[in-house]
């Protein structure tokens, strides 16, 4: 018997061929970023919620080992949980489609899942490690146990003596050592029970051993707006205290006060106006600027230590607005000529002037008449040729090797030799051995620990850690203008 009609069977026929074609199409755009991208991602979101970033990414190798898709681009799910950070969305708490096909969106969620977990064990829910202090990755134990679900089979004490590697927190753990070079000291296992759950009171002590998790805080006069997978926000009356306001995504405010350790969160108090003001989780805020620098117009220095540094820079002219200042990434000769350059100048650039090498189109056509005796001049990008040329004419750069190198990265060293040609020597300081300061320079030539000990005792550079200066490491960009930071005061003092 014919269950359906001619053509109520070809409808059906071509709603069929037409969603499978639509998956096909979706599928087909659909592909696993590389695995540094996806780390960067996680890093993204992770400082953003104030969770140790290194926790998170070895969620997503034990979860997924990184990858988002299947090779036909089809999300990654595995009965009820989808994606990288495997999200079980049987609840309907987050949006199953972006879960899907939004990887960002997918970490957002792995984030809210963990932090939601580290409430329970904050609040007491579940079992809990020394003060909760999020910023001490062993505090992290049993909100990680949680994240795999709160079952007895993560209780080591259960499993045998061979297998006992194997709970879902401590496969986290080995990710974190042996792919991030990252020690997490295990909790005292006397505590647990020997078998099932731990009691939801139970308190460990935190490892005598412990390790930083890398939270940013944040300071008084710091701008914020509140940020997050979540619609709405609250204020608090006191740290960890009573609801009084709701709060929107994207709102903005100053921090007035804290941070204050409370309930395993950093509590700000973030003031919107006289009537609105309110005690909220550091989670949940992004920092947007300060009250010396105003807003950020850079998009990627809102967490980074050079973020004051770079705002002075711009804020005296010496480098234009952007979309990114790219803290991180390495200087080239030609652009620390640049940076210079306007530092010992003090020039205001407008915005409608030459910029820098990644906010121009560099086949800006530009004359090249000046005669500089590099044989490599031609290969200065028209934009910081006046600039090269001006640091050769005032004798701080050096035509020794018969090459300028515009395009090659600037070492520590490097650097030092320029910078020590523009400080004057402190007779003080000439009985000091630089080299009892700085351990890891005693193979450089005179000139170069000359040069070191000159920005050294002038405070203008120093060490990148305790006894070294790291002189062949290449010089960020962030570096580069906490430099010239201290230069342009030193200049203008």
């Amino acid at each position: 018997m014919k269950v359906f009609k001619t053509q109520t069977r070809k409808i059906i026929s071509l709603v069929i061929i037409i969603t499978f074609a639509l998956n096909t199409i979706v599928f087909a755009n659909s592909y696993n970023p590389s695995r540094q991208e996806i780390e960067s991602m996680i890093e993204e979101v992770s400082i953003k919620r104030a969770i140790p970033s290194v926790l998170m990414k070895a969620i997503a190798r034990v979860e997924s080992t990184y990858e988002h898709f299947n090779e036909n681009g089809s999300p990654k799910t595995t009965g009820n949980c989808i994606g990288l950070m495997m999200i079980n969305n049987r609840n309907g708490g987050y949006d199953s489609q972006r879960l899907k096909y939004d990887i960002m969106y997918n970490i957002e969620a792995g984030a809210d899942v963990l932090l939601n977990k580290w409430s329970m064990s904050s609040y007491k829910n579940v079992s809990s490690v020394g003060d909760m202090n999020p910023d001490v990755l062993e505090n992290w134990y049993f909100a990680l146990w949680a994240y795999n679900g709160w079952a007895q089979s993560n209780n080591p004490n259960t499993l045998p003596s061979h297998v006992k590697r194997y709970t879902y927190q401590q496969l986290v753990y080995d990710i974190c050592k042996d792919e991030y070079n990252q020690n997490i000291s295990n909790i005292d296992f006397a505590y647990l029970p020997q078998s099932g759950k731990p009691s939801r009171s139970l308190v460990v002590p935190t490892p005598s051993n412990i390790n930083s998790g890398g939270i940013v805080l944040y300071e008084v006069g710091d701008f914020v707006r509140t940020d997050g997978i979540r619609k709405s926000y609250q204020l608090r009356d006191v740290p960890g205290g009573k609801y009084i306001f709701d709060l929107e995504h994207n709102q903005l405010g100053t921090i007035t006060e804290g941070p204050i350790l409370k309930n395993g969160y950093y509590w700000y108090k973030m003031y919107i106006n006289d009537y609105k003001q309110g005690w909220i989780e550091r989670n949940w805020l992004t920092r947007t600027g300060d009250i010396v620098n105003g807003r950020y117009i850079f998009d990627d220095i809102s967490f980074h230590w050079a973020r004051k540094d770079i705002m002075k820079l711009y804020k005296e002219g010496i480098i234009s607005e952007a979309l990114k200042f790219k803290p991180d990434e390495y200087i080239t000769n030609e652009l620390f000529s640049i940076f210079l350059s306007r530092t010992l100048d003090n020039e205001k650039i407008s915005q409608s002037e030459t910029q820098q090498k990644d906010e121009v189109d560099t086949e800006t056509s530009i004359e090249k008449t000046i005669e500089l005796p590099f044989l490599d001049a031609d290969m200065i990008s028209p934009w910081a040729l006046n600039y090269v040329e001006d640091m050769y004419n005032s004798g701080l750069f050096k035509n020794n090797s018969g090459y300028f190198k515009p395009h090659d990265k600037m070492t520590r060293k490097e650097a030092a030799l320029i910078l020590s040609n523009i400080l004057i020597k402190d007779s003080k300081y000439e009985s000091l051995d630089i080299s009892s300061i700085f351990s890891d320079i005693k193979e450089l030539d005179l000139t170069e620990v000359e040069a070191i000990k000159m920005v050294y005792i002038n405070q203008i550079m120093s060490g990148k850690n305790s006894g070294q200066f790291h002189p062949n490491d290449y010089l960020t960009r962030a570096e580069t203008a906490a430099i010239m930071v201290k230069l342009f005061d030193k200049l203008e003092n």
